[in-house]
């Protein structure tokens, strides 16, 4: 009985609503028929009054689909005239409607006619709204453009790899690096194709390429928000089960990049060779939405037995013999899903995938692989939240690896004040937690393991032209890691002052200090050999200007020295200056140059400077004993749909005989890199 009751509770609200959607619909319809019989000046005894009266009903009982419809069926429509029925027409070559009110910026259809019209027209059901959109050539090239890449970079001098013969080792093709992309980009469709050959690997003709990226995808298709085939990535929640894009860290930004913004699905073009999936993904849903996603692709690894390999590499490389025997012998599979609910308290969410190797991996041999994942299958799940109360931003994720290990990360991000923000984040994860798609905010990059720590920031507006941020950044590991046997711990603070002086001059003074425990050999008083623990010190100071002369001038100074530190050693320090300048001569024209002088004691005190370069290409070099090194980049767009870039670069190391080392060895102390870059874009 109860569940009769039930059921006929059900019932009744369900026929409740159907009824008030279907009373919506009548009341309108009515005032409509008002309109119309005074319109027409129908008499009461006419049958003409009734006959309308029931074509009415009937029309607003089947609407009239404007994605459709002819112009005589459009012409059945109240308020409809010639005009309107083919602007109609006219619209929906270019896109489909999507729904009813976009008929508000069809020409001829203003406030009035719009609401007489509304009772009695569909977009259609969902079904018939997709087969539209997806049968319509106009809707998939919604602000399209197309795009096309071809960029040559290569070492100037002559390197071991192309001297040794194969048989010896050597490299097995030129020292070309090669990178094209075809990509055609609209609203709501991404097709891409990337090839890539590295300097050193051999390329037999044009499908032949040592690396090659590809995709079709779909996105923000009415609730079905994306879905891909090929290769794609996904970023989900704070990175601790799925984050393989690029994530940022600890840097000047000391607030807004601890807590990482879900990316989800998204197609994948990149020439990085290993981070990517391959295989099809889809995220479906509004407020809800659920994403699901296979991948099955060849991986490179070294054997470790004859039945065992170790962890797939992610260099990409496959310049020898050795390196093009092991090319893609491994198989990778991975199926897996997230879920996230949007409500008035914030986002929640849930994510798990599985990932199997057709060879088993191999534990490796030393005491820092003690608990890394091993074996052919690996899963892990995890649920997080993202949310806001008042002023303050949560976050927060907690996973759990398949041999039931945790990590979890829960931080804050909030105002204190007008001019102050505050950052506060702590993380958790276990010695043995097993992510191999996992990225987590922390000291170590990739996978989120071996570490707990918090993290302080702080920013404050000291005056409309001065700015002060600050974190401290205090960690533990939990185990051995590279170079420690043994638990140890660290610590990282950063101070940044930022003031404009006027509209043409703006300065910081940035100063960072870490210092680690590691590992220190040491005899004890039997005369054995022992291990304590030391500290590995490291601190930077920076000072750098930026001036404007005027509009086509920007000249960049920086100095910075840095002071290193290893335990029972003496200290060290390095230092660098350069001079960067950036000319705009014309709107089609930018030259970029720079010269920089630098001087460390070894690659301890090595010295970094983020460098500009061709589009899509990131350097960031270290340098490290005496020299100096100079680039100069041109960038030139002669035409809308054409721009043309080139970068040639040296360093120059004092009282060298031979730079790098390997194959990579160059007789000489000058390294030159060139690179061409042309670039077709058509929108």
């Amino acid at each position: 009985m109860k569940s009769f009751g039930l059921f006929i509770l059900l019932l009744f609200i369900a026929n409740s609503v159907n009824t008030w959607a279907q009373d919506t619909t009548a009341t309108k319809v009515r005032d409509q028929l008002e309109a119309t019989f005074e319109e027409q000046e129908i008499d009461e005894e006419s049958t003409n009054g009734e006959q309308l009266i029931q074509f009415l009903q009937d029309l607003a009982a089947n609407p009239v689909n404007i994605n459709t419809a002819g112009v005589p069926d459009l012409l059945q429509i109240p308020g409809i005239t010639i005009i309107t029925a083919n602007a109609i027409v006219e619209y929906r070559r270019n896109k489909p409607f999507e729904s009813v009110d976009e008929l508000n910026v069809v020409a001829g259809i203003g406030m009035a006619t719009f609401q007489r019209m509304q009772p009695y027209v569909t977009i259609g059901n969902n079904r018939e709204l997709i087969g539209s959109l997806y049968s319509n050539l106009n809707y998939w090239t919604d602000r399209a453009s197309f795009e096309y890449i071809s960029r040559y970079q290569q070492v100037v001098e002559n390197q071991e790899g192309y001297v040794r013969p194969d048989s010896l080792g050597g490299y097995l093709g030129n020292p070309i690096k090669y990178y094209q992309r075809l990509r055609y980009k609209s609203t709501h469709a991404s097709v891409n194709l990337t090839q890539e050959k590295d300097a050193g690997e051999a390329l037999g003709g044009p499908t032949e390429f040592d690396y090659q990226s590809f995709h079709i995808a779909a996105n923000d298709n009415g609730k079905l928000r994306q879905i891909v085939v090929g290769d794609y990535s996904i970023s989900a929640a704070q990175g601790l089960v799925l984050w393989t894009g690029g994530a940022f860290g600890k840097g000047r930004e000391v607030i807004k990049t601890i807590s990482k913004n879900e990316r989800g699905i998204r197609p994948y073009g990149s020439a990085q060779e290993t981070n990517f999936f391959r295989g099809v993904a889809a995220t479906y849903g509004e407020r809800t939405r659920l994403s699901l996603f296979y991948s099955d692709r060849k991986r490179t690894a070294s054997l470790a037995s004859d039945s065992t390999i170790n962890i797939p590499s992610s260099s990409g490389f496959h310049r020898t013999q050795n390196e093009v025997e092991r090319r893609n012998n491994i198989n990778q599979q991975v199926i897996g899903a997230r879920f996230v609910q949007s409500s008035k308290f914030g986002l929640f969410g849930l994510s798990a995938h599985n990932t199997t190797f057709s060879m088993p991996i191999a534990l490796g041999n030393s005491i820092n692989d003690l608990y890394d994942f091993s074996g052919s299958s690996s899963s892990v799940v995890g649920i997080d939240y993202r949310g806001y109360f008042k002023s303050s931003s949560l976050f927060g994720e907690i996973a759990r690896s398949q041999n039931s290990a945790l990590a979890g990360i829960i931080g804050v991000e909030s105002g204190v004040g007008n001019s102050t923000d505050l950052a506060i984040l702590y993380r958790n994860y276990a010695k043995d937690f097993q992510s191999i798609f996992g990225d987590g905010f922390g000291e170590s990059s990739g996978n989120p393991q071996n570490e707990k720590g918090w993290y302080f920031g702080l920013k404050h507006q000291i005056s409309n032209r001065l700015s002060g941020s600050f974190y401290f950044d205090q960690y533990q590991y939990l185990a051995p890691r590279n170079g420690v046997l043994s638990n140890s711990s660290g610590n990282d603070v950063l101070l940044l002052l930022e003031g404009n002086v006027n509209r043409s001059l703006n300065a910081y003074i940035l100063i960072r200090n870490e210092v680690k425990e590691v590992d220190l050999p040491g005899i004890d008083e039997f005369g054995r050999e022992v291990l304590n623990t030391g500290e590995q010190r490291r601190s930077s100071l920076r000072i750098q200007a930026e001036y404007f002369a005027n509009r086509t001038l920007r000249s960049r100074s920086r100095a910075e020295w840095v002071f290193a530190r290893e335990p029972g050693e003496q200290r060290e320090q390095g230092f660098l200056l350069y001079q960067d300048l950036r000319w705009l001569p014309s709107k089609a024209l930018t030259v970029d140059a720079r010269y920089t002088l630098f001087d460390t004691d070894s690659f301890a005190s090595r010295v970094y400077q983020f460098e500009n370069d061709l589009l899509y290409v990131l350097s960031n070099v270290a340098l490290s004993d005496r020299g100096q090194r100079w680039y100069v980049v041109v960038k030139y767009a002669p035409t809308e749909f054409l721009d043309l870039s080139a970068k040639i670069s040296r360093s120059i190391i004092a009282d060298a005989f031979t730079l790098s080392s390997g194959l990579n060895e160059i007789e000489g102390n000058q390294r030159t890199n060139i690179g061409l870059q042309a670039r077709l874009l058509f929108r």
